[in-house]
């Protein structure tokens, strides 16, 4: 081994060591604000039309805050901060889907009274 390698292996070694014992020794506190910001989507995302646009989406985030919950309450504070966070993700999808398909069939609607104008506007304009 170059003489120059050996204080980059050393100095790598001494890193790894450093994070082992940082993280081994740092505490994982509950995640109630992750678990209150998901719980809040989800009621967001219940308000909306979420329930008859994106059922999936929001039947899955309410699980997953279901599961955060019981694993904060084991004191598995790591899962479940995961846990709330695909939760919020999941109502905020829910939330977002239902808006756009809502905003598509708004759209289709437009779409229909348009070319029924349309069509209106060409018989007129034929004599009758």
């Amino acid at each position: 081994m170059k003489k120059q390698q050996v204080p980059l292996i050393v100095l790598s070694i001494a890193v790894v060591a450093a994070l082992m014992v940082a993280s081994g020794c740092s505490t994982v506190g509950p995640p109630k604000a992750e678990i209150a910001a998901a719980d809040l989507a989800i009621q967001d995302a219940t308000k909306s039309k979420a329930p008859q646009y994106a059922p999936l989406e929001l039947r899955m985030a309410r699980d997953k805050l279901d599961k955060a919950q019981r694993a904060m309450n084991n004191e598995e504070y790591i899962h479940a901060r995961r846990l709330a966070e695909e939760a919020l993700v999941d109502a905020e999808l829910a939330e977002v889907k239902a808006s756009s398909e809502d905003a598509r069939r708004a759209a289709n609607e437009l779409q229909q009274s348009l070319e029924t104008l349309r069509r209106e506007a060409e018989r007129a304009s034929r004599g009758g």
